[in-house]
């Protein structure tokens, strides 16, 4: 295992490495108090567009996680401050119901729109929602997406993402969209910038060999592949992705630091 030394900053995926759905992957607590205790900061950061960053506040709470609301940094946050700096700052959400509440304040509205919002509908995306988004992007609306991953994974096992519709949209309307989510260099940038620290001295722990290693290592963060969550053997050696330690779990991180349990 790789030593990686002079981390004073830790960026945490939480799917896939402190959860699994709604499971816990052992050793995130003990880790988390262990990197804590010796005055390394820690912030947790997402791709989901599923639930609000209330309900992961809450679920990692119950996980015996301390934490506030502002040490999640979550899509749904990101683009709802963009937008309302925008001069047109309505927009046509097209994402999980549960995430409405990140975009309070917000005109939300669906026809005349700035800005289209995409996030992960799972089932509910159907041809006629995807008809909806092409028309009002291709009317002139700038298109968001939450992220793009090509896929995440639960108790049942890997499930198409966000990514494939996204690209659809892209495709069909000739424009990209703007990603607020890993692996956008945007992101990173801003969780450098909010956290005041600098990328060597920073470390991304992830799952998603792409979003979470290969977005971190564009900005010069240290990167950390757990082989919990999405991991996935054969589709890491097609990208050819090299992060700076891969371990078995997020239990596996201190020593990955040359910390002592």
């Amino acid at each position: 295992m790789a030593t990686i030394r002079g981390i004073q900053h830790v960026f945490l995926d939480i799917d896939g490495v402190l959860m699994l759905g709604d499971l816990p992957i052992p050793g995130g607590t003990a880790t988390v108090n262990k990197l804590e205790s010796l005055g390394i900061g820690v912030t947790y950061v997402t791709n989901t567009t599923r639930k609000p960053r209330r309900k992961l506040q809450e679920q990692l709470q119950k996980l015996g996680f301390h934490l506030t609301d502002n040490d999640i940094i979550c899509p749904a946050i990101i683009a709802r401050e963009k937008i309302m700096r925008m001069k047109r700052s309505s927009a046509a959400l097209f994402v999980n119901d549960g995430v409405m509440e990140d975009f309070e304040g917000l005109r939300v509205q669906r026809r005349d729109v700035g800005s289209v919002v995409m996030g992960d509908l799972g089932d509910k995306f159907t041809p006629e929602i995807l008809d909806e988004i092409f028309r009002l992007t291709f009317s002139g609306a700038n298109l968001i997406a939450l992220q793009k991953n090509r896929f995440w994974r639960d108790q049942g096992g890997l499930r198409l993402d966000l990514g494939p519709y996204v690209a659809a949209i892209e495709y069909a309307t000739g424009r990209r969209a703007e990603i607020v989510g890993k692996p956008s260099p945007g992101y990173f940038r801003g969780l450098l910038e909010r956290q005041q620290v600098r990328p060597e001295t920073t470390l991304m722990v992830g799952d998603d060999i792409e979003a979470d290693v290969h977005g971190a290592q564009r900005l010069g963060i240290k990167t950390v592949l757990v082989k919990t969550g999405k991991y996935d053997f054969d589709f890491i050696k097609r990208t050819t992705i090299k992060p700076d330690a891969v371990i078995p779990s997020i239990a596996d991180l201190p020593a990955a630091l040359g910390i002592e349990a």
